[in-house]
């Protein structure tokens, strides 16, 4: 599979100063090729359902991974997102992320399996939150600590409605506590299936490059929609970018 995250060492490169910019900022002085079809919000039902998703109970688009159960626990909330809906801004769009609890896992893959590789992540910090009587609250996040143009490092992270006063004993290998990503991000939308995904970054790369922002290496999406298979369509992922200060 073609590695979206070979377009992150050219973001990189940028030299000029960073500008703070502001949601109605980007909104006038969007390219035009970033606010064309693949980053607005769908017009049908194919796509994604908005962020604030149907409670965990019910079932789950196809594909999506479920939320772990834990016996004896509360039902648990509505998955939160790191962003508002699609479908409510104009994107990019400029935010701050908070910091939240999470399950993090640490892991290495190559990008022809990375999308299996991630799943399988996921479905580890689920099991270990289960095991801890955490409640998974939020949707599955990928930071892409380091890449290289054949494999990567990644935190594969799952936000918890609230941290543990005891801290789990026995989460796993490569499993811990942490937190979410947070500071200043701008916010962008992929709305297809994940081999799809280059096309969104070659944007992205394209938006930086034209308003001279320098951003952070490690890369960050958040799965509103995990499908099965890196070709399933209905994808649905925020990618988020954090400026340099």
């Amino acid at each position: 599979m073609f590695s979206p995250y070979l377009s992150v060492a050219r973001l990189g490169a940028a030299s000029l100063l960073i500008i703070t910019m502001s949601a109605t900022v980007f909104a006038q002085t969007a390219t035009p090729a970033i606010e064309t079809a693949p980053l607005a919000a769908p017009a049908t039902s194919a796509v994604a359902p908005k962020v604030e998703a149907a409670p965990v109970q019910t079932p789950a688009p196809q594909g999506a991974l479920p939320a772990p159960e834990v016996p004896n626990a509360a039902p648990p909330p509505n998955l939160t997102s790191l962003a508002p809906p699609v479908s409510e801004v104009t994107l990019p769009d400029s935010l701050e992320l908070t910091a939240k609890p999470a399950i993090v896992v640490r892991g290495k893959a190559q990008w022809e399996t990375a999308y299996g590789d991630l799943r399988a992540a996921f479905a580890r910090g689920q099991a270990a939150a289960a095991k801890a009587g955490l409640v998974v609250s939020g949707y599955p996040i990928t930071v892409f600590v380091e890449t290289n143009d054949t494999a990567f490092t990644y935190d594969a992270i799952l936000p918890i409605a609230s941290a543990p006063t005891i801290a789990p004993l026995d989460l796993g290998a490569d499993i811990k506590l942490g937190t979410t990503p947070s500071g200043k991000a701008i916010r962008f939308a992929h709305l297809a299936s994940y081999d799809e995904i280059d096309g969104a970054y070659e944007q992205i790369t394209a938006y930086l490059d034209a308003k001279d922002i320098v951003v952070k290496d490690a890369f960050i999406e958040e799965y509103l929609v995990f499908g099965e298979t890196s070709a399933s369509p209905g994808t649905t992922i925020n990618i988020f970018v954090q400026p340099k200060k």
